[in-house]
């Protein structure tokens, strides 16, 4: 799915396209996949899945989400997003990504204490929406900061936001 949305836009990708570059007939292709968007989603919960085996155990790795490794990954993905942008599917994927970042984020949160005033399935989604916020500013403005510098203050935000919910951490 990658290569073709280096050379076409989404819209274009056909089933067939899909099949000929896999080298699976059109019966395994739809044993697997309702159609190509399912193709699609399938390939960014691939993505986000291998971004997420940078991250350590907690304590050790106290990092709720792979940051870095996100925003190198969409850092070097230019021809990608432009493809599904004109497409109209840009939006789409990124409320899908939205969704892994904060069932990972959710897993990872420090135990809630007695006292913590929202759900941490709450507390994931507004950090997981604070992180893909960072990462469009971030695209918007290459150079300013390095992907790790990213890293370090947005677990620095959800440090205190965490804290502040009433969760150790």
């Amino acid at each position: 799915m990658r290569d073709l949305l280096h050379e076409r836009p989404f819209a274009e990708i056909t089933v067939q396209h899909i099949i000929d570059r896999a080298g699976v007939s059109r019966g395994t292709f739809y044993a697997r996949f309702r159609n190509k968007d399912d193709a699609l989603y399938a390939s960014v919960e691939r993505m986000y899945a291998g971004l997420t085996r940078h991250l350590g155990q907690p304590p050790r790795d106290p990092r709720l989400a792979p940051v870095a490794e996100l925003l190198t990954h969409v850092g070097d993905s230019d021809a990608v997003r432009r493809s599904l942008a004109l497409s109209g599917r840009l939006e789409a994927i990124s409320a899908l990504l939205t969704d892994f970042v904060a069932d990972g984020i959710e897993q990872r949160l420090p135990p809630r204490g007695a006292g913590a005033l929202v759900p941490a399935r709450v507390t994931a989604r507004m950090l997981a929406g604070a992180l893909m916020e960072l990462l469009a500013w971030w695209v918007d403005h290459p150079g300013r900061l390095t992907a790790e510098a990213v890293d370090a203050e947005f677990h620095r935000m959800a440090r205190s936001v965490v804290r502040a919910d009433g969760t150790r951490g």
